[in-house]
């Protein structure tokens, strides 16, 4: 499906580390720029590593390429400006970068929470949204439109450790994607590649973890039609 939405900002942010955010950002920005769109990825996280990502990619030739930004400390203004140059600005959020996240939330078309099966992560993603629900009226919505990604799930299909998680967000009034994206191999690759998952080769290429990704991506391009229409 592809993206034909306008000045839109999509942040992608989680208390925790290592929850496969920078990574789902820079899928984000690599299928809307394969899709024909105008995007450009910030990159707010002090290790920047969507920097690095954006650094490996271009050493490999991989295209299209897609332009990374630092943030500056104070992003309102800056977001701003970008989201009327471009067709879509995913904004990568460090983790416990709070001020930011939020100022960015504040901006944001859409806000994804990448959240794994770890129990530490799901506490601190219900932490998140217990932010963003206080910051929500602030929003021109009257509510920051925030959603959970689950990663780094089990691979079977019907798993009940990752239907149990969906119940409990839902027990806690947290929104969750459909789709999903599994615990693969081949998502650990992207990152020291500057690849995607669908731009992998060979034996480190896996047919589900692309179509969970274009899922998710699908997924993404239908909430954001749903908010234009709105």
């Amino acid at each position: 499906m592809p993206y034909k939405g306008e000045n839109m900002i999509i942040t992608v942010g989680a208390e925790k580390g290592g929850v496969a955010k920078t990574r789902l950002a820079t899928h984000i920005a690599t299928l809307a720029a394969k899709s024909g769109a105008d995007v450009v990825l910030l990159d707010t996280d002090k290790q920047g590593s969507a920097t690095s990502w954006s650094r490996i990619r271009t050493e490999a030739r991989a295209s299209p390429q897609v332009p990374v930004l630092a943030l500056p400390p104070n992003p309102a203004r800056e977001l701003a400006s970008l989201a009327n140059k471009y067709q879509l600005v995913v904004v990568d959020i460090g983790a416990q970068n709070y001020r930011t996240m939020l100022e960015c939330a504040l901006l944001s078309d859409l806000v994804l929470v990448p959240c794994g099966a770890d129990q530490q992560e799901i506490e601190s993603t219900l932490n998140v949204f217990d932010a963003l629900r206080q910051v929500g009226p602030r929003h021109p919505k009257g509510e920051v439109p925030a959603a959970v990604v689950l990663t780094r799930v089990s691979t079977l299909a019907k798993a009940k450790a990752t239907a149990d998680i969906r119940d409990y967000f839902a027990s806690e009034n947290v929104d969750v994607f459909t789709a999903h994206i599994a615990s693969r191999s081949s998502w650990l690759v992207t990152g020291r590649s500057g690849l995607i998952v669908s731009e992998l080769t060979g034996k480190e290429r896996s047919e589900k973890a692309v179509e969970e990704m274009q899922a998710v991506f699908d997924e993404i391009i239908q909430r954001i039609q749903a908010t234009e229409a709105a």
